[in-house]
């Protein structure tokens, strides 16, 4: 029992510490609270937007992952719900999916690269939603400014991401689609980042976006002002110079329970507050949750469940370790985690 009292004793010794911490992050908050609500910020929700109605796309993807000794197996699904929305009604839903797997090496970027097989497979998805259904609008899971600035490596894998994105880009501006990124990330700072360099508003460090705006707003219904993301995110400007120069960007809260999502468009698009407001109204399917329907089946049906993962790299083994028993040996056996005694 001798580690849990110094485990007791340590505690003892840090609550008052990380207090301290606290009480600090608290000072920092309220020395910039006043300075940012003045900026007149955020605004109400605007409950009477007009209905939009068309055919409507929602892409999202999963990937699993698991580890042998000499390589990482990958299993990736991505999927696209098409649906019809008439007078607040969703209905003739479609699917158009993909399913992938492979094998792929150790480097310090692998996690990365198969991130960026999943996503470039996503726009491939949409791609092919778009040219057998023509939808008016494309919901795409993340930001789209993100997804633009990703940070590039040194890999084929980063490649074939950034043609997919720019084709689809330029996909839906030829077609006059309304391409939109929503997503729900905690960990945002793109907000931050431009109240600092707009207004020059110091922002304690470990502020993010939806510390700032549950600071400013609490559990209010709310969205921020159309603003124009700033990031220090190491930028490829390839995509800026051929094609777009910006991504407007906004904060809603749908729900008083909900957190905040971010939701951009491309530079070129011409009525984001119809965007906003078509996404309020998609997230109408429940009080709390706050996130748009259709984007949490698709993210449902996109998913890569533990078990089937599991599954798969068992069969994938198996099967190889019959066809290939050195190869198998060498470079697919399991690793000495997997191979622990469980107690």
């Amino acid at each position: 029992m001798g580690h849990y009292s110094i485990w007791l004793k340590h505690y003892n010794n840090c609550r008052d510490r990380i207090l301290d911490e606290l009480k600090s992050y608290s000072r920092e908050v309220d020395a910039v609270k006043e300075s940012i609500k003045e900026k007149n910020l955020i605004i109400e929700v605007d409950d009477s937007g007009r209905e939009t109605d068309g055919l409507m796309c929602f892409v999202d993807g999963g990937e699993g992952l698991q580890e042998v000794l000499g390589a990482t197996l990958y299993f990736l699904k991505t999927s696209a719900l098409v649906l019809e929305k008439t007078d607040e009604k969703l209905g003739n839903e479609r699917f158009v999916r993909e399913v992938d797997m492979g094998l792929i090496d150790y480097d310090e970027h692998t996690k990365e690269r198969i991130e960026l097989l999943r996503a470039a497979m996503e726009f491939e998805t949409a791609l092919r939603a778009i040219e057998e259904h023509s939808p008016s609008h494309l919901f795409i899971d993340g930001s789209l400014y993100v997804c633009s600035r990703r940070r590039p490596i040194e890999c084929s894998e980063y490649q074939v991401y950034r043609k997919k994105f720019t084709r689809l880009l330029k996909k839906c501006r030829q077609e006059n689609i309304h391409i939109v990124g929503v997503s729900e990330d905690s960990k945002s700072r793109l907000f931050a980042n431009y109240l600092s360099m707009k207004y020059e508003i110091k922002i304690p460090r470990f502020m993010t976006d939806s510390s700032i705006l549950r600071m400013l707003s609490g559990n209010n219904r709310y969205q921020t002002i159309e603003f124009t993301s700033c990031s220090r995110f190491e930028a490829d400007s390839r995509i800026n110079s051929s094609l777009i120069a910006s991504f407007p960007t906004v904060y809603l809260q749908p729900t008083t329970l909900s957190n905040p999502l971010r939701i951009d468009v491309p530079g070129w698009e011409n009525n984001f507050p119809e965007i906003v407001s078509l996404v309020l109204d998609l997230c109408k399917g429940s009080r709390s949750y706050g996130y748009p329907l259709p984007m949490y089946l698709v993210h449902l049906d996109a998913k890569v469940e533990q078990k089937q993962a599991q599954w798969s790299t068992k069969q994938l083994l198996h099967h190889l370790s019959r066809k290939e028993p050195a190869l198998m040996d060498s470079i697919l056996c399991r690793t000495r985690r997997e191979s622990r005694p469980m107690h």
